[in-house]
């Protein structure tokens, strides 16, 4: 179970918690005790209301810290610690008895002399041992939970830390990727004396920085990848020209879906990387998307030509993995990345989960 920061507030002050459960138990306490005490021995009343008055002075004020002491005591094995705990209630329960009633009758002109009334003092003794147990026992319970819920809390929330820095680290391989490409097909297309393309490429790949630095770790809507990397695929229409071909579909739904940054980006570039080298010409690419019926997105990136294995001389796999990773941190076991190859296609298909189903930070 992982708490929330919304979820943890309540018991953000302990103080405050240790106050108000203070106020509430030995106030029903009270109440209790003088209805029980009202229709039985009403004398009695006075001393009733100063016991619990003196209980909750005598448990907020030094039993309280003489338990923050131990609880800041190197942890002891768990049958010392017990004993230490059932000697409090001992030592606290008789004290709370006799001290109360000595202090009572010091202060007091009411005297507690007949048997009946000895009789009520003499038998309640006995369970303020069992008050104190129960006291200690939910002091002890609730500072366990509470402490037990922040270490999670802090774990999570370094989880999450963690989680961002490598999403951030690892989008930051991806963009300089697209730009050597692109930065590549500028010079080429100048040195082949070409100033309209030259210009053509400069203000896509304008267009698509923009788009690149706009972004951050969190989601964006499909569509605004998909039309800045219209850019991108004018830049490498030019750069082929009849040697490519390209098809674009996406519904309006998956157009719409909030998905990770750079999502299609990676599975574009691999497609057009390794299809130029293994397809003939010219070089068939398909992208499409779609929502699924349970709200999830299904994207599909397919290039004519063959399949290369990560690791060859012609492929180091970083691309498809540094996705993978992404969409782990992201969505879990919830989102998929497979390859499908068949005789000269290789398709890519991603299944990314409703986003209801989702973790991301």
């Amino acid at each position: 179970m992982i708490f929330s920061t919304s979820q943890f507030s309540l018991f953000s002050n302990k103080n405050w918690l240790f106050w108000l459960l203070q106020l509430t138990g030995w106030g029903v306490m009270l109440v209790v005790a003088l209805v029980i005490v009202s229709s039985e021995n009403p004398e009695l009343l006075p001393f009733v209301a100063y016991r619990n008055v003196f209980g909750f002075m005598l448990s907020a004020f030094v039993l309280r810290p003489v338990l923050r002491w131990i609880r800041r005591r190197p942890q002891a094995a768990p049958l010392p610690r017990t004993a230490v705990f059932v000697g409090l209630v001992v030592l606290f329960g008789v004290t709370d008895a006799y001290s109360g009633l000595w202090t009572f009758q010091l202060i007091s002109p009411l005297l507690i002399i007949d048997d009946a009334s000895r009789f009520y003092v003499d038998s309640t003794n006995t369970l303020r041992c069992g008050l104190y147990a129960f006291w200690i026992s939910g002091y002890v319970g609730v500072n366990h939970f509470i402490d037990t819920a922040r270490e999670r809390l802090r774990l999570a929330q370094l989880e999450t830390a963690a989680r961002e820095s490598e999403l951030r680290l690892l989008r930051a391989q991806v963009n300089p990727h697209f730009l050597y490409n692109a930065l590549n097909a500028i010079v080429a297309e100048n040195e082949a004396g070409h100033p309209e393309r030259v210009s053509t490429i400069t203000h896509a790949l304008a267009e698509y920085l923009q788009f690149s630095l706009e972004q951050t770790n969190g989601l964006h809507p499909l569509g605004e990848e998909l039309d800045a990397l219209e850019n991108y695929l004018q830049v490498e229409k030019i750069r082929f020209e009849e040697r490519l071909e390209y098809t674009l579909i996406a519904d309006a739904v998956a157009r719409d879906q909030r998905v990770p940054g750079a999502l299609v980006q990676p599975l574009l570039e691999n497609a057009i990387k390794y299809g130029q080298h293994t397809s003939a010409p010219p070089l068939r690419l398909l992208i499409h998307a779609h929502s699924r019926a349970d709200g999830g997105l299904s994207l599909v990136v397919e290039n004519s030509g063959k399949w290369v294995e990560p690791g060859s001389s012609d492929s180091t796999g970083l691309g498809l993995a540094n996705l993978r990773r992404r969409l782990e941190l992201l969505h879990g076991e919830r989102a998929t990345l497979n390859i499908e190859t068949e005789a000269d296609l290789v398709r890519i298909r991603v299944e990314l989960p409703p986003p209801s189903a989702s973790f991301i930070p």
